[in-house]
């Protein structure tokens, strides 16, 4: 009954699970701070992967110190190209960098206005400046990197003034300039940002050819969502400007880091082993600190605090969590636990739920446990307990706790009542029916405007009247599509406009004027534009039906 005081049992305990209990419930907090994931790629030194837990780079500087003076909570996802794009696409990350504003603008994403840095091609060689000019690779041999995006601008720069150059790829820049130095090469291609004096080895120097100028940015997923992009971008250029309008400010302190004369003034080889002895000195004087400072009493009571930690911990979790040996054997429950199935944890530890509830279909719950202690990972599902008089449905998560090597593996479970939940999405999803049938039965024309301007739905009855298909209407500017010239072929300014007085000044207006059809026909008709609270910019909705005396006509 008292298992887990053992010291052992204990230490799995608070290693795996308290970790997991805890992001379960911060992932429900208010009022945490934003979590930005970023999608980084090799392109030092921009940014440099060393595994998947470490870069570094000019970027990642620059977007840590952003990030600090924001709030946000940087995540950095290393990716190559290609899955960077796919998890930009799928929402799986919220940014993108490095990337140049041609090929954001090429893949129709949003990205910032403010350029991070300008990169371009350039040609280094050996010897003299021999080559001045595209035209002078004529005959020649370049090497460049195979996923370098210069050379694909090299190679159709090369076809389209019909200049023959024989082009070798290789997997690295380093191999770029070995080739190139050793000579069986004329000439290689690296980006302005690669740093060639770090490598002395190779004597190179660089040509006055360059091409292909790239303003580096950094792209948002179109996921995010138009209003989250916005102010992301807006804080972005606001912080690149403003640091680079300050020549004394850490964005150039930055570029100096990074870009460089990396000639630093060399530390002589007998003070590095004067450093390297006094810093194994302070290590050893640290270790010995730590272990004299960890004695048997402190160790002890260390153990025994967040043995009562985890038990209060357990005892006020809003939810049920409960522990399982391999062989489906209950270890643990929770109070919670004990109220939703009306037992005592006596009644059920030591015993398999097949003894408990003989009368179950327990088959799904015991596969997921199965499952757990065979791939080592959390399985996460919903389910239905339609045993009490109300059904409710719970979120679990069920994961692998392990200890020692060679300690058996338990499975633990901890489940959240989402029960309200599901019928509060029901109620929304119903509400939401409604909505679509009153607006789809509306004799009028009705279309929804964010504060932009930009029109996010629009029923049978505007599409109708104004000839456009929903796929052509949402998402555009109303103004730009069906209000833009008044009679007389006069222009129409949107501030004019009682929609404009809607959206962005909170205004309710009444107009008569004229709509433009997708084919171009004036409409004269009469509409009602009321403000709609929609965060900081409040949006609007519009309501327009045919004028009178044209309804008369027709």
């Amino acid at each position: 009954m008292g298992w887990w005081v053992n010291e052992p049992i204990i230490n799995r305990i608070l290693k795996w699970a308290l970790p997991i209990l805890s992001a379960l419930l911060l992932a429900n907090a208010v009022g945490a701070a934003e979590t930005i994931r970023i999608g980084v790629h090799d392109k030092p030194p921009l940014v440099q992967v060393a595994d998947t837990e470490h870069v570094s780079g000019f970027i990642i500087d620059l977007m840590n110190l952003i990030a600090r003076e924001e709030g946000w909570q940087i995540e950095y996802v290393p990716c190559n190209w290609d899955e960077c794009n796919q998890l930009l696409v799928l929402g799986e990350i919220q940014m993108l960098t490095p990337i140049s504003s041609s090929e954001a603008k090429q893949r129709r994403l949003d990205y910032n206005r403010e350029s991070l840095y300008v990169n371009w091609g350039q040609i280094v060689m050996a010897g003299k400046d021999a080559i001045k000019s595209p035209l002078d690779l004529a005959g020649k041999t370049v090497v460049a990197l195979s996923s370098d995006p210069h050379f694909a601008d090299l190679k159709e720069l090369a076809a389209r003034f019909d200049i023959q150059v024989r082009f070798l790829e290789v997997s690295d820049y380093e191999s770029v300039l070995a080739w190139v130095d050793h000579g069986p090469v004329d000439a290689g291609l690296i980006p302005r940002s690669f740093d060639l004096a770090g490598f002395q080895q190779y004597p190179l120097i660089k040509s006055s050819v360059i091409f292909n100028p790239a303003e580096i940015r950094i792209a948002l997923s179109p996921l995010n969502g138009q209003i989250p992009n916005a102010k992301r971008m807006q804080r972005l250029d606001y912080h690149l400007t403003r640091l680079k309008g300050d020549r004394s400010s850490q964005f150039y302190q930055f570029q100096e880091k990074w870009f460089g004369d990396s000639m630093a003034l060399e530390i002589p080889e007998w003070l590095l082993w004067v450093l390297l002895f006094l810093l194994l000195l302070m290590v050893m004087l640290a270790v010995g600190v730590l272990l004299l400072r960890r004695s048997v009493t402190l160790k002890t009571g260390e153990i025994r605090e967040m043995n009562e930690r985890f038990t209060a911990f357990m005892r006020n979790l809003p939810g049920i969590a409960y522990m399982k040996s391999s062989t489906g054997q209950y270890l643990f429950v929770n109070p919670v636990w004990e109220q939703t199935n009306h037992l005592h944890e006596a009644d059920v530890i030591g015993r398999q739920s097949t003894e408990i509830w003989p009368e179950r279909d327990l088959d799904v719950r015991e596969e997921e446990e199965i499952r757990v202690l065979e791939e080592g990972r959390p399985v996460e599902s919903t389910e239905v307990h339609p045993w009490d008089e109300r059904p409710s449905h719970w979120r679990m998560i069920r994961f692998p706790i392990t200890g020692l090597q060679g300690d058996e593996v338990i499975v633990g479970g901890i489940g959240l009542d989402v029960t309200d939940q599901k019928e509060t999405a029901r109620e929304l999803t119903h509400l939401h029916h409604q909505l679509q049938l009153l607006l789809e039965s509306a004799g009028d024309g009705i279309c929804g405007l964010n504060g932009l301007g930009r029109c996010t739905f629009a029923n049978s009855a505007a599409l109708e009247m104004l000839g456009y298909r929903k796929d052509e209407l949402i998402g555009s500017k109303f103004h730009d599509l069906v209000q833009h010239t008044r009679e007389g072929n006069q222009p129409y300014p949107e501030k004019d406009s009682a929609l404009y007085a809607a959206c962005r000044n909170g205004k309710r207006g009444r107009e008569e004027g004229l709509f433009w059809h997708a084919e171009g026909a004036a409409l004269a008709v009469e509409y009602s534009a009321y403000p709609i609270a929609n965060g900081e910019l409040p949006g609007a909705v519009v309501i327009f039906r045919r004028q009178r005396e044209e309804r008369t006509e027709n």
